[in-house]
């Protein structure tokens, strides 16, 4: 994830559960980031200032909230890729009943 918004996910989410996530590469060109969502998991409100891709592992869905209050239902299928344009401000909930897996591939320079 690019930037953390710690104060808004505090202020919004108040105790949600967060999804685990665990930084698997980065060098000056890319970072490639494996998240796990367990039902009802999200990833706290953060702003994405690189294009990326998600490449989906599992399936389930989850409930992308943007920042103007807008929201997306994206369903997940394994092996799935989705490429995504910054700059972006969500918060990604799993509202399915299964735990969802997905990498993030962040591209540093546009």
């Amino acid at each position: 994830m690019s930037e953390h918004l710690t104060e808004r996910t505090e202020r919004d989410l108040g105790g949600a559960k967060l999804a685990t996530h665990r930084l698997l590469l980065e060098d000056d060109r890319t970072r490639i980031t494996q998240w796990v969502f367990a039902p009802g998991e999200q990833t706290g409100w953060h702003r994405h200032e690189w294009d990326y891709v998600t490449v989906q592992q599992s399936g389930g869905s989850l409930l992308l909230q943007a920042a103007d209050g807008t929201e997306k239902e994206v369903p997940y299928e394994d092996g799935r890729t989705v490429a995504w344009t910054a700059p972006i401000e969500h918060n990604a909930v799993n509202i399915s009943d299964v735990e969802v897996r997905v990498l993030e591939i962040e591209y540093k320079s546009r």
